[in-house]
């Protein structure tokens, strides 16, 4: 009687045997295979709540010079250059940056808010990534807000725009200049925060018109958004040395405020997922190792009387295999579907739970997975099978008197 056979006839004969190893290879695959998805997802949300928060660093120039005109004291920076900013910018860790320069200017055709004739201008490279937007002070009531290629652009408050009749599409003409802004966005300041709601946000272009600057200097600072905050000391680093600046000139200060606000408690969900999954595994090899020892070791007179009629060690070592391994074959069969289906449930438990995660589960993982079990359970017949298979046919007779 062949191998292939014996494994088919011992399967089918001991039944309560093989459905037991049959729930036991169902509930460790379907259990790991959620385990693993927590895991991705896990990470995943990690990652997306690290962008989320997000982190930045600051590059400005240092006091220059100080010039005295009546009784204020004016202070003026080295200003940071288009081409020092390019060259920041292409770094790999950085999505990107915004300048920010801010001054005063007389209003011409509107009235402020605060009924004072003049007020602050801010001009920025993107009003998106200004401080004020991405902390919620303020949000954007209407129309978009400006960005890098915009020319004689602006955006106004919503007391600005309504003590004027202004809306999007309007126009803004300050004082003793000929420059007409167009107001591309609206926006509105939260009540509970102090915000100057006189202040006008622009482009740099209009800056540089209305304060008589040179085109591509700035003399405010500019942040620089990194992809993963917890790589931003990191590319700060990397950015010392890779730019051509004269540091001694400048100084780069980092913003995680937000960031390490959480990064405890992302490394904390970190370790205890990663725990869990070495957990599972663990556990999971050890059950799955005594129920096979067990299986085995319960059959000395069978591979008493196999030795006896002449089977080699080798062909009962293979039946043992390939009796456990057709029963992992059936369960992997049934728990591919019905690991999909419980890895939808999953999910969308997890994104009940914590906002939107979505994780990618790829069928190729869950053959890696399957292949792994497959690799582990022949190992583990084979280990067990070792204590018995290395005696003599004389002892193992013996055990069977």
């Amino acid at each position: 009687m062949n191998v292939l056979k014996r494994a088919y006839l011992y399967d089918t004969r001991k039944k309560g045997k093989s459905l037991t190893l049959f729930l036991l290879f169902v509930l460790i695959t379907l259990f790991l295979t959620v385990s693993f998805y927590v895991l991705g997802a896990a990470q995943t949300a990690a990652a997306n709540l690290r962008e989320t928060v997000g982190a930045s660093f600051s590059l400005h120039g240092k006091p220059m010079e100080f010039s005295k005109e009546t009784a204020d004291y004016a202070m003026q920076l080295v200003p940071v250059f288009q081409k020092d900013i390019d060259l920041i910018a292409d770094n790999s860790g950085i999505k990107a940056y915004n300048a920010r320069q801010t001054t005063t200017t007389a209003a011409g055709s509107f009235i402020l808010p605060s009924g004072m004739p003049s007020g602050a201008i801010a001009a920025n490279t993107s009003s998106a990534w200004n401080q004020d937007f991405t902390s919620g002070i303020l949000v954007l009531a209407e129309g978009r807000h400006i960005t890098g290629g915009d020319q004689y652009a602006a955006l106004v408050s919503r007391e600005l725009a309504e003590e004027n009749e202004l809306q999007v599409g309007g126009g803004l003409l300050f004082k003793d200049s000929a420059i007409t802004v167009e107001i591309v966005g609206i926006y509105e300041s939260d009540a509970g925060m102090e915000f100057d709601t006189d202040t006008i946000f622009i482009d740099h272009d209009t800056f540089w018109t209305l304060t008589g600057s040179a085109a591509g200097s700035y003399s405010g600072r500019v942040d620089f958004f990194v992809t993963d905050p917890a790589r931003l000391k990191n590319v700060m680093e990397q950015v010392r040395q890779d730019v051509p600046l004269q540091w001694e000139d400048y100084e780069l200060s980092d913003d995680a405020a937000g960031y390490d606000a959480i990064a405890y408690q992302l490394s904390a969900i970190g370790r205890l997922t990663t725990v869990l999954i070495i957990s599972v595994v663990a556990v999971s090899m050890i059950v799955l190792f005594l129920m096979l020892a067990m299986r085995i070791r319960g059959r000395i007179h069978e591979v008493g009387v196999l030795l006896a009629v002449g089977v080699s060690k080798r062909h009962i070592i293979t039946q043992f295999v390939v009796e456990t391994t057709a029963i992992l074959l059936l369960t992997l069969l049934l728990s591919c579907p019905v690991g999909c289906f419980v890895i939808m449930l999953v999910g969308a438990s997890l994104r009940d739970m914590v906002g939107a995660v979505s994780v990618d589960f790829p069928i190729w993982k869950l053959f890696l997975q399957y292949g792994i079990e497959t690799f582990v359970v022949i190992a583990g017949v084979m280990i067990a099978a070792y204590p018995v298979f290395r005696l003599h046919p004389k002892e193992i007779l013996s055990k069977m008197s």
